[in-house]
């Protein structure tokens, strides 16, 4: 009997430890549940509030572009819409659009339009002034130049950042084409404030470029600042502009010689034989570069092709002196085969 009563005490015993276990484990499972779902309720609260402060700035953004929108309007419409008044009575002048409807817009119109001519057109109406007259030296040819890609190549690195290179033979290309064999102008796209160091640095006594020209006075078409030659105030029968860029020269494409875009490349020697071909259309003496300039300009690198012929005209010259009599004049050989130099013998004069 006994036997059977401590039995009955044990079984009682395991019921309430497995009991009190189920309930501790529910209790803390609730728990866990509770807390969980706190959570979610606090980051759900959180997030609206996220929210309105948001959409109140937002609003409040809004608000602020619209009333200053609104307020640069009126003051445009107060300032270059109203009619002009005289500046001594004040009475109101009558102008191009006293008799329209709505003449405060026109006139807006009118400023608007004004704007867009100043930026997309060059500075001024003429680039150089007027070609200086006797006992002062004006030579025939003017060579333009565009400065990036041709003359210096812009280059970057960690230590230094962005810079300018010198193309080979730059300091001799000047020499040999500078003031006074030819008027030397730099016509660029850069800005002033990038390019007039470079002017300096590439002519320090400002003897050799006659005149530099930047962006200012370029037109803006379709996002290329373009060249326009016929505001250089000179003859574009004796104008040679050198470039690489098509869209740069689009306005005037017969007065130009596409030469290859520099890159850097400090092996190159093209510019030697750039100021050779310069020299040889100085000393033929044409009256209109611009076939000259249309031949070479057809070839993929004119100075390479210009170094062909040359080599090949000197070795002609030199067979033709061997036979006849020795030519006294410089020139001569120049004139006598720039037919050949140039493409076409319609050239000579």
């Amino acid at each position: 009997m006994s036997l059977i009563l401590r039995s009955f005490r044990h079984a009682k015993n395991v019921c309430n430890n497995k009991f009190q276990f189920f309930s501790s484990s529910k209790r803390s499972i609730l728990a866990i549940n509770y807390r969980h779902f706190s959570n979610e309720k606090y980051e759900e609260l959180e997030r609206q509030k996220r929210q309105e402060w948001h959409w109140k700035g937002v609003k409040k953004g809004i608000g602020f572009m619209s009333i200053l929108v609104i307020s640069g309007t009126a003051y445009v419409f107060y300032v270059y819409g109203s009619q002009p008044r005289d500046p001594v009575t004040g009475e109101l002048l009558p102008d191009e659009f006293s008799n329209y409807k709505f003449a405060p817009f026109w006139r807006v119109l009118d400023f608007i339009k004004f704007w867009k001519k100043f930026i997309a057109e060059p500075s001024r109406e003429k680039l150089l002034p007027d070609p200086v007259k006797a006992p002062y030296h004006q030579p025939k040819y003017t060579v333009v130049l565009e400065l990036r890609n041709v003359l210096v190549s812009p280059q970057w690195d960690y230590k230094k950042g962005h810079y300018f290179v010198k193309r080979p033979a730059l300091d001799y290309f000047i020499d040999m084409i500078g003031y006074p064999n030819f008027e030397l102008v730099l016509y660029t796209s850069e800005n002033l404030m990038n390019a007039a160091p470079i002017v300096t640095q590439i002519d320090p006594q400002g003897q050799r470029i006659n005149h530099a020209l930047f962006r200012d006075c370029t037109k803006y078409v379709n996002g290329t600042h373009v060249k326009d030659l016929s505001r250089l105030n000179r003859d574009l029968k004796k104008v040679i502009y050198i470039d690489w860029e098509p869209a740069a020269f689009q306005l005037n494409p017969e007065n130009v010689l596409c030469v290859p875009k520099w890159n850097g490349d400090m092996n190159d020697t093209s510019l030697v034989d750039l100021a050779e071909l310069l020299k040889t259309i100085h000393l033929s003496d044409v009256e209109d570069v611009r076939p000259v300039l249309q031949f070479y300009s057809q070839f993929d690198n004119p100075t390479e092709e210009f170094r062909k012929r040359a080599k090949i005209v000197g070795q002609e010259n030199q067979q033709a002196t061997s036979t006849s009599q020795s030519i006294t004049s410089s020139e001569e050989p120049l004139k006598k085969y720039r037919g050949s130099l140039f493409g076409a013998r319609r050239h000579a004069v």
